[in-house]
């Protein structure tokens, strides 16, 4: 094994939880330096994405549904009111809450103890009442406005899209790190990559609002990425800060938006295009997010191991095995209020239940199908699987059940989990589903996700379960980062379709790692548990009041 796979094994063997020991953390909360929540580029030029004409509304736009297979929504023409729109519905605020004499924001994209360390960038050719001349530029939630960082030329624009379909542009995401080490130490780098999946589909499904799509260009490497977002270098990761006193960000991924209906047929980031980047005059200094920092020497080092080399990527070798979908209830809400109004549960009520049809619509939409959204955004088959603890599901046992999402696992899953599981296919299932064992295993699923009392309360709690040290030994160490990515694509994919039932999810990234293997008969490192996830009715909340997310002067 390389140097750098052995780092990131020893790395995720020291950041597990355990009942006898927590992944290494700060020892009390640091109020004090807790990070500002919205990073800013201060001299940058701010242009407002608001204008006079009304946004459309929550409950206008595509029915949920209808709008999550491609071909069904006619595309927008790019213009400002588009960007505007698609921005707005993948990291802008959603609601104020406040309690207490204390407000904060919720945004779109939910995160891990509302940190928010994924940090979004557009790069634009002309847009209609925009742009015009190819742009990069931050984006500000709390403004929901871009920052204008750079300009480039039209040739370099021209040459970037020349395999992306007209209409294309680019949004890149970064993260902070030190936004989660402040509050969760070491481990604190599972969760960035949590986060970026949960950004990654919020952007896939703000796309298929408009009649787009998402399309990761993961060809792209961490060093051509950083110079493109104008971050400098990408090893200039951890906790600590950069020369300007800002924490740094580290960029992760780029993504094509584009009309459906039309696909990316490459991406070719020549010398000259680097080269140009190189002479961008980038535009503001990022303010700092705390006055003290905490250095935890892992995230740095995971920062290099993980960064991706330029060129490679991950496709197929053969065609994904189709699994059939289950039935489908078509939902009257629109795919824009459902996203706008996602919410983490805080408390679960635990005597409300789903019906089975629900669950298995549910499950159903975390298989990927060619030319359904979210998981048309990758290009690798499914690594990660579903352990489910089935708590109060009306037609269905109580018990623990198993979504195998890409079928040519099921013989290794089979061999690899308790030989004393039944396997059995309950009626009506979606193909791949299989009850393991039947029981209350609610004080269980509460004991495995570190004593909350949300996984045992709501309808179902679950595990996903990546396929992983040979995933890592055959695609290369930058690998780790997408297993997590997969799995925060997986919980947004489910946080909707809570809301379209009328019930509110909530991941789950505080679990005990290796008991979770042991539940389930799993030894070694060829599954690992990356992300727990539940769903239920939750409780009225009491003391607490939403706000609207804007104007946001009086929050």
């Amino acid at each position: 094994m390389s140097e750098e796979l052995n780092q990131i094994l020893a790395y995720h063997q020291a950041t597990k939880h355990s009942f006898s020991r927590m992944a290494p953390g700060p020892k009390s909360m640091d109020w004090p330096n807790e990070p500002k929540p919205f990073r800013r580029y201060r001299g940058a030029p701010l242009v407002e994405l608001d204008r006079p004409e009304p946004r459309p509304g929550e409950d206008e736009g595509p029915q949920f549904d209808l709008a999550l297979s491609e071909g069904n929504v006619p595309p927008r023409p790019l213009s400002f009111e588009t960007v505007s729109q698609l921005l707005f519905d993948t990291l802008a605020i959603s609601a104020w809450r406040r309690a207490g004499g204390a407000a904060w924001a919720l945004r779109v994209n939910p995160s891990s103890g509302n940190l928010h360390p994924t940090e979004g960038y557009l790069i634009s050719g002309p847009v209609p009442g925009l742009f015009e001349e190819p742009t990069v530029s931050h984006y500000a939630p709390r403004e929901h406005g871009l920052e204008v960082r750079g300009r480039f030329s039209e040739e370099t624009w021209r040459d970037m899209a020349s395999d992306l379909p007209e209409g294309t542009v680019l949004v890149g995401f970064s993260s902070i790190p030190w936004r989660e080490s402040w509050k969760y130490g070491e481990r604190a780098f599972r969760y960035l990559h949590l986060n970026l999946g949960h950004a990654l589909a919020s952007l896939s499904f703000a796309s298929a609002a408009l009649g787009w799509r998402a399309t990761l260009l993961d060809g792209v490497g961490t060093e051509e990425l950083a110079l493109m977002l104008g971050l400098g270098k990408a090893d200039a990761g951890g906790s600590g800060t950069g020369g300007s006193g800002a924490e740094p960000e580290i960029p992760d991924c780029l993504v094509a938006v584009h009309p459906q209906g039309k696909a990316v047929s490459g991406f070719d980031l020549k010398e000259t295009i680097l080269a140009e980047f190189e002479e961008v005059d980038w535009q503001g200094r990022p303010d700092q997010l705390s006055s003290e920092h905490v250095d935890w020497p892992h995230l740095a080092l995971m920062t290099k191991s993980t960064a991706k080399p330029r060129g490679e990527t991950v496709t197929a070798s053969e065609p994904l095995v189709e699994i059939k979908p289950p039935r489908f209830a078509h939902t009257p809400s629109s795919l824009r209020r459902i996203v706008r109004r996602r919410r983490s549960a805080i408390v679960m009520d635990p005597a409300s239940s789903m019906t089975k049809d629900d669950f298995y619509r549910a499950m159903g939409r975390t298989i990927p199908r060619p030319r359904h959204f979210p998981f048309n955004l990758l290009f690798w088959r499914p690594e990660v699987h579903l352990a489910i603890f089935v708590h109060r599901v009306l037609g269905l046992d109580r018990g623990v059940y198993l979504l195998v999402r890409n079928l040519d696992h099921e013989d290794s899953l089979r061999s690899s989990m308790s030989h004393e599981f039944d396997w059995k296919m309950p009626g009506e299932a979606p193909q791949g589903f299989y009850r393991l064992a039947t029981g209350d295993f609610r004080e269980l699923s509460r004991a495995l996700s570190c004593g909350q009392k949300i996984a045992s309360d709501g309808c179902f709690s679950l595990s996903m379960i990546a396929r992983f040290r040979a995933d890592l030994e055959k695609r290369g160490p930058w690998f780790y980062n997408r297993l997590f990515w997969e799995c925060g694509i997986i919980g947004q994919t489910l946080y909707l379709e809570a809301e379209a039932l009328g019930l509110r999810g909530c991941g789950i990234g505080c679990f005990f790692d290796d008991p979770v293997s042991s539940a389930l008969g799993l030894t070694g490192m060829e599954f690992q548990p990356l992300y727990s996830f539940a769903a239920g009715k939750e409780a009225p909340l009491s003391r607490m009041e939403t706000l609207s997310a804007y104007p946001v002067a009086d929050h």
